[in-house]
């Protein structure tokens, strides 16, 4: 895995300081790839790299790649599992070097974006043809691996995380106040939205195309997840799916073993990493080694005794590491740096304690991300069954709420609630997926005049709104599973995954995103998948035998992290002094009173507002360490 960036300008307007701005751009990347970094520069083009080595060590493997021509070069992030495959299927022969750097290079030289949609793995990569003066920019289908952009008159730049692109720029960031809606909704933006002004990122399946001569560029779709499911469900005997299920988990997994440093599995004792463990078990050249955490923070050490089961099951050279949130203040710090906005899915600090932990123990970790998406684990899936039901009965509780009592119990079951008096099924969907609901009036933490301009700027459902009707022939099951797929695993869980683990320079493969499981799932019924609703139904079934009953069929074990407990206690230094610091330095962006309240409450246990505190929390760092500016733009 590695760290990508680069620059187009035009040739009449240089980027200035290009020199220092190259040497500083590399540096913000290079936790991402410690083990090399390279520079090409042609021109107005300049494309950079920084290197983790996992496939082919030698300097063969070193990026920027140039083809033996020189016509082509590319600069790549992340594995495509099934290159050698792809070199015999299209006679690349003579190849230099035994990196999938060099297949992906060569098959796009011969097949253009044509080859595209015949990579199977996970990806960000720019190529740029000398020839034809084009560049082209490529993020992998399901958006595993990031890439972020900014296009102008003058240039384009683009890099894998957002502070590459500031490094290049060297300028004051300005809010996108358009994405601060969903943002507060969801704790993240959405879709090719970010928190700044004029940089976006690629879409899943998405590619961009610029000509270097007018800088005139377009942004392209190679592949969708409506094109796999619109042909129709695929009918199987329930044998038949089952066998076929499993021969593509185990398939899945051992084409996603390739490489030439030691592979690991993160167990947690649940169904996906245990039936991940089984698989590599016995495909891996030599003894597998696994990995589980215990957390100090975690009641009775988590599932550790479960993994620990699991591991001894499968032989495989087992780890615990018992971990510590020390000083979670700098962890919420590193974790915005990191992310380069406010991001609240606090399950990156265990994910990146964790992964920091492995040290220098391997570089390469399998993980069960996916298999809640593409085999139905959310028991919103099977809630969302009763959707014409509850819709009515949503409605008339908005009209009696008021005369029943409030407490705890009284607001969850309101913002349940809400969420089915949404005025459509895709509102509805995003509306499960938040804590926050529109009558809690969760915009007031801003101030009214930059809430007002929130509000008009942005539609925090817009993306619901834009993808869920592209599944609306499928089943209500199905529709969120497709939708989840499209936004909150590649805007949320992949995210996370991605900044937390390569921040200690550790890639993560997810193999249940491999794309021929993800193919066949998806085109699955969403009876097929989890009849009458029961969740992973299908999973289950094709790991019997494989992986134990109690862990297939046991009670699931949630691990929350404790940010609630944390905002009350170590973290209520942090988060006053930043709210002080952001009201002096910038007044007129939060409601400071407001704020004050919802604390107030959360602390008194008259209402339990942390998952909002925990988003302000993380914006109130963000905004105080990037200075960003929030003036409306003339």
């Amino acid at each position: 895995m590695c760290g990508i960036l680069g620059t187009v300008s035009a040739l009449s307007q240089p980027l200035p300081n290009m020199k220092e701005c190259h040497a500083r751009a590399l540096s913000t990347l290079r936790h991402r790839g410690p083990d090399g970094a390279g520079q090409y520069e042609d021109g107005n083009v300049w494309l950079a790299h920084t290197r983790l080595s996992i496939l082919d060590l030698t300097e063969a493997g070193d990026q920027p790649m140039q083809s033996a021509d020189k016509r082509f070069v590319i600069s790549y992030n992340g594995e495509v599992y099934n290159f050698r495959e792809l070199a015999a299927q299209h006679g690349l022969d003579n190849l230099r070097s035994s990196s999938d750097t060099e297949v992906v290079l060569r098959l796009f030289a011969k097949l253009g974006i044509g080859s595209l949609a015949e990579f199977n793995g996970m990806f960000a990569f720019a190529l740029y043809d000398r020839q034809m003066q084009k560049m082209w920019l490529v993020r992998d289908r399901l958006g595993i691996k990031p890439l972020y952009y900014r296009a102008s008159s003058t240039g384009l730049v683009f890099a894998s995380e957002i502070k590459g692109i500031f490094a290049l720029r060297n300028e004051r960031p300005s809010c996108n106040i358009s994405a601060l809606h969903e943002w507060l909704y969801y704790g993240n933006t959405l879709g090719g939205r970010t928190l700044y002004d004029g940089i976006d990122q690629l879409l899943p399946g998405q590619y961009l195309e610029i000509d270097l001569r007018s800088l005139e560029h377009l942004v392209g779709t190679y592949w969708s997840l409506k094109q796999e499911v619109s042909p129709g469900c695929i009918r199987l005997n329930k044998k038949d799916m089952v066998a076929e299920t499993q021969r593509l988990i185990e398939q899945a997994i051992h084409r996603q073993l390739v490489s030439d440093v030691p592979v690991g599995v993160f167990l947690s004792g649940g169904i996906d990493s245990s039936a991940i463990a089984a698989f590599a078990s016995r495909h891996y050249q030599g003894r597998l080694a696994t990995y589980s955490a215990g957390f100090d923070f975690a009641p009775d050490g988590g599932e550790l005794p479960k993994a620990k089961r699991v591991a001894k099951l499968y032989g495989t050279k087992h780890h615990e590491i018992h971990i510590g949130g020390g000083d979670i203040g700098d962890l919420v710090g590193k974790m915005v740096d990191h992310h380069d906005m406010p991001f609240s899915d606090a399950a990156n600090i265990p994910l990146y304690l964790m992964a920091a932990q492995l040290g220098g123990q391997t570089k390469v970790i399998l993980q069960g991300d996916g298999g809640d998406e593409v085999f139905g684990g959310y028991r919103r899936y099977a809630t969302l069954r009763y959707y014409h039901f509850l819709r009515p009965l949503a409605r008339i509780f908005q009209h009696i709420q008021w005369v029943i009592p409030k407490s705890s119990l009284h607001y969850r079951i309101a913002r349940y609630l809400h969420a089915f008096a949404g005025e459509d099924v895709a509102t509805t969907m995003a509306l499960l997926l938040t804590p926050e609901d529109r009558a809690s009036h969760p915009l007031k933490v801003f101030s009214p005049s930059l809430s007002q301009r929130i509000a008009e700027a942005g539609d925090p459902f817009a993306r619901y709104r834009e993808l869920q009707p592209s599944f609306e022939d499928q089943d209500i099951g199905n529709q969120m599973s497709l939708v989840d797929m499209s936004i909150v695993l590649p805007d949320t869980y992949l995210e996370k995954v991605d900044r937390s683990t390569m921040a200690a320079s550790l890639e993560v493969r997810v193999p249940f995103l491999d794309n021929d499981l993800v193919s066949y799932a998806v085109q699955l019924s969403g009876h097929s998948k989890m009849p009458f609703g029961k969740k992973k139904w299908l999973l289950k079934k094709s790991l019997q035998g494989i992986v134990p009953d109690e862990i297939l069929f046991g009670p699931k074990r949630g691990f929350q992290v404790p940010y609630g407990y944390w905002l009350q206690k170590s973290l209520k230094p942090l988060f006053f002094d930043n709210l002080a610091t952001l009201t002096r330095r910038q007044p007129g962006i939060l409601n400071d009173k407001h704020v004050k309240s919802l604390f107030a409450q959360t602390s008194s246990g008259r209402q339990n507002h942390s998952a909002l505190l925990w988003k302000i929390l993380n914006f109130l760092v963000w905004a105080n360490r990037t200075d960003i500016d929030f003036t409306e733009k003339a």
